[in-house]
């Protein structure tokens, strides 16, 4: 039997209140579709990822946020219920585009 432990902190609380605040549906109602070969998560779900971690971690540095979400990866994915791809929330997936 392979047993594993994740600390989980607040990250299912504040996941599950930008869920009922609607915000990845409203910012992805907001901002246009990304391009046609676009693959992953949409805008407004990465914002939330996003938020999460400026969250729990005090930080809003974006380099530092996929480090982060591949060690939360499981509870990332059971308190949001989206697939979350290796290179979904790197750098340049979260910085803005023009």
């Amino acid at each position: 039997m392979d047993i594993s432990s994740e600390r989980i902190d607040d990250i299912p609380v504040i996941v599950e209140w930008l869920k009922q605040m609607g915000i990845a549906k409203c910012i992805d109602q907001k901002l246009k579709k990304p391009h046609g070969n676009h693959k992953g998560m949409s805008y407004g779900q990465l914002s939330v990822l996003l938020l999460t971690y400026i969250m729990t971690q005090s930080d809003h540095r974006l380099c530092a946020v996929e480090s982060w979400v591949q060690a939360h990866r499981r509870i990332l994915e059971l308190s949001t219920g989206w697939s979350i791809g290796e290179k979904d929330t790197s750098d340049d997936a979260l910085s803005p585009r023009k």
